[in-house]
C-alpha cells in the first residue's frame, strides 16, 4: 500500500510541475528514467544478496 501511494505522490508531483512549467518536460522524464534505473538496480543487488546468502 505505502510503494502505491509513493506512486500516487510521485506521478502527481510530476504532473503537478509539468502543468504549472516549473519543471520541463524533458527534465521529469529524464529523472523518471533515472529512478527507474535505480530502483532496478536496487532491485538486482537485493536479488544477488539474497542469493549468496542461499549459498553461504
Amino acid at each position: 500500500m505505502g510503494r502505491t501511494l509513493a506512486w500516487i505522490a510521485c506521478a502527481g508531483a510530476g504532473f503537478w510541475l509539468g502543468s504549472h512549467r516549473l519543471v520541463p518536460l524533458w527534465a521529469i522524464v529524464v529523472l523518471a528514467f533515472i529512478g527507474v534505473g535505480l530502483w532496478g538496480l536496487a532491485e538486482w543487488l537485493e536479488r544477488r544478496e539474497d542469493h549468496d546468502d542461499d549459498a553461504g
